[in-house]
């Protein structure tokens, strides 16, 4: 079977298994080994993956234009490739390098430029790009005595995010998630480095256009925003691939625009930073990720047509070109890690905290900074908040790049609060529609809404009505915490996620993450899906599902028509569920029927409940076989029986 006419949960089980089969290797290979392996699957991904290789050449092309030859664009995207397999093992290998052994394979060049910038005490924000082995920059800082940590944004698929965590906690560099200036102005102000990575575009993000390779490209404008508000300068940083070891090169912190106004000091600064970029992507092109849209996000003004040179048959602007899914199972562990190296652990450059300033309870308008034919109907900025009746705030939704269309507010990178006096919710999207009238919200575009407790949800599309405290959607969602990973379709309820009702396609699944816990211990991964609805209460701590209900758990599966999960209040995971309707319980060749179940995931237990009825067949190596679920047993069995009675040949009973 084609792999991409597989389901999507089996793509992604064949990446993981992938993946974990890789890090099993890289805990045996020695350095150059892995290496070689990575190259081994570059290559075959460079000749396997037509349509990733069709967007590095394009991108090439686009780029560099006449001035780079076909010939020499296939052996640029050709090194492209096999870099990222490089990377990709080297990251599964690092954890178990020492120290020292890193410095070996690291010399840096500039190092005074950053420590004249921490003399300052301001701390200083490390400007790199996905050129070379990125990660590696941030340990080896740290082991020479630069403390600080890295600012990313989460990752799409939460199973690796653990992996990228603890692969910088264990040499003591600490990961900010997107959209916490807070941790990141109180890294700043205790003088320590905080390193992004803004070279890709992120069109969540606020930014500009400025040139890059000749042409407009959307780049974040969060690195200039946070250095101007704290004070910290910018200090450029490259890693350069040379055979079997690297070269870190610091540059010269990017100078301040001596400018008074704002809005020219940010450009400047994006501008500047930009370039230096630019110039290393310029001398080591094989070592960056072509594959990237960099300039899917259009400027608003029709610009010139790319370079003719570019020999792709697409005819169509890079950002139009949409790579298809790969097409071959053995390369799925390797892409998995690349897939991280590219998307997921790009770093993020959330918009800043604005300095001060009183919120007003309508909308402020301000004279567009780029006027168009519709000028007088633009803003360059949009606030409206709601109260409560004894005054106190109960939401405020900010934006940028307003635009009044009659009753109708565009703006582009909404962020809104709502608050809770038990949760607050952030909530944040690419662009949102405002009536003014009853003050809905449509917001669209990567919405997400992260809650003061630890929960994620992220979905296409969302309505909001701020001042009933309710949203919906009928678009994919998904919720996240640390322990938990649910996904479904269409979705109703509470602003801060107390409550709320996923209509259909429920899929949820307990201990998601990846884990480096011997066999045997720590918790099991248990899935649980249902057609739906599943209504969840987080302020009662109960969650239903409803309709085919089915419960997978390492032990055996359970089936029923309802389950009622009853959930622990700090890590809202189950700590209990009770099934009921057509109860059906199946491990191996036996089976378990009952009316009702109680089901314990910690330790995968079902006591059984309302005249159970229990067949049980021998196993072929052990006659004596019983039907241990983590501990099956009819409630009407006495205290400490935890199974059922041994067994030879079919039996049925019924208590």
């Amino acid at each position: 079977m084609r792999l991409c006419q597989m389901k999507h949960p089996v793509r992604r089980r064949l990446m993981y298994l992938g993946f974990q089969g890789l890090r099993v290797l890289a805990r045996v290979l020695p350095l150059w080994v892995a290496r070689a392996l990575g190259r081994g699957v570059g290559y075959l991904a460079y000749g396997l993956l037509g349509a990733q290789r069709r967007l590095t050449l394009h991108h090439l092309g686009y780029a560099f234009g006449s001035s780079l030859a076909p010939a020499q664009r296939r052996q640029v995207a050709h090194g492209v490739f096999l870099n990222l397999g490089q990377t990709a093992m080297e990251w599964l290998v690092l954890p178990r390098l020492s120290t020292d052994y890193l410095r070996r394979l690291i010399t840096s060049e500039g190092t005074d430029h950053l420590r004249d910038a921490l003399s300052k005490g301001r701390g200083a924000i490390v400007i790199t790009a996905h050129l070379g082995n990125w990660e590696l920059i941030a340990p080896y800082l740290r082991s020479l005595g630069f403390e600080g940590g890295v600012l990313a944004r989460r990752l799409r698929y939460p199973e690796y995010e653990s992996f990228l965590t603890r692969l910088r906690g264990a040499r003591g560099v600490v990961t900010l998630a997107r959209g916490s200036p807070k941790e990141v102005a109180q890294s700043l102000r205790a003088n320590q480095v905080v390193g992004m990575l803004p070279d890709q575009d992120v069109d969540s993000l606020d930014g500009i256009f400025v040139e890059f390779f000749g042409h407009p490209a959307y780049t974040p404008v969060g690195p200039a925003a946070l250095s101007v508000m704290t004070g910290a300068p910018l200090v450029p940083c490259f890693i350069i691939r040379e055979g079997a070891r690297f070269r870190l090169v610091i540059e010269p912190p990017v100078p301040a625009a001596e400018v008074a106004d704002r809005t020219q000091a940010l450009t400047a600064l994006t501008r500047a930073w930009s370039a230096v970029v630019e110039s290393y992507i310029r001398r080591y092109p094989d070592q960056w990720v072509w594959m990237h849209r960099r300039w899917k996000t259009r400027p608003p003004a029709p610009v010139s047509p790319q370079p003719a040179a570019v020999s792709s048959p697409a005819a169509h602007a890079p950002g139009e070109v949409h790579p298809t899914r790969p097409a071959v199972a053995l390369l799925m562990g390797c892409l998995a890690v690349i897939g991280c190296l590219l998307g997921a652990a790009s770093a993020g450059c959330g918009r800043p905290a604005q300095p001060g300033g009183a919120v007003q309870e309508e909308a402020t308008a301000a004279p567009a900074a780029t006027p168009g034919p519709d000028a007088a109907e633009h803003m360059s900025g949009f606030t409206l908040t709601g109260f409560e009746p004894d005054g106190t705030k109960r939401w405020i939704l900010n934006g940028e790049g307003a635009r009044v269309d009659g009753h109708v507010v565009t703006i582009l990178r909404p962020d809104a609060v709502g608050y809770d006096p038990d949760r607050t919710a952030y909530l944040t999207a690419g662009a949102a529609q405002v009536n003014q009238t009853n003050r809905h919200v449509r917001m669209e575009h990567d919405v997400t809404i992260h809650t003061s407790d630890g929960l994620w949800l992220t979905t296409p599309v969302l309505h909001w009505i701020p001042d009933e405290n309710q949203m919906a959607t009928d678009a994919p969602v998904r919720i996240e915490t640390d322990h938990m990973l649910l996904r479904g379709r269409g979705l109703a309820g509470r602003t801060q996620l107390k409550q709320a009702t996923i209509a259909r396609d429920v899929d949820l699944v307990l201990n998601p993450s990846d884990d480096d816990r011997p066999s045997g211990t720590g918790p099991k991964q248990v899935r649980i899906t249902c057609d739906g609805p599943l209504t969840f209460d987080y302020e009662h701590h109960i969650a239903t599902f409803d309709q085919n209900v089915h419960v997978q758990d390492p032990s055996g599966d359970l089936y029923a028509d309802r389950l009622i999960a009853y959930l622990d209040e700090k890590t809202h995971t189950i700590r209990y569920a009770e099934a009921m309707g057509r109860v059906r319980i199946q491990q191996h060749q036996n089976t378990a029927l009952s009316q009702r179940a109680i089901y314990e995931p910690a330790i995968g237990k079902i006591t059984l409940a309302g005249r159970p009825s229990l067949l049980v067949y021998p196993s072929e190596s052990d006659p004596a076989v019983q039907l241990p679920f983590g501990g099956l047993a009819p409630q009407t069995a006495q205290a400490g029986d935890t199974s059922l009675p041994a067994a030879r040949g079919r039996t049925e009973a019924t208590p």
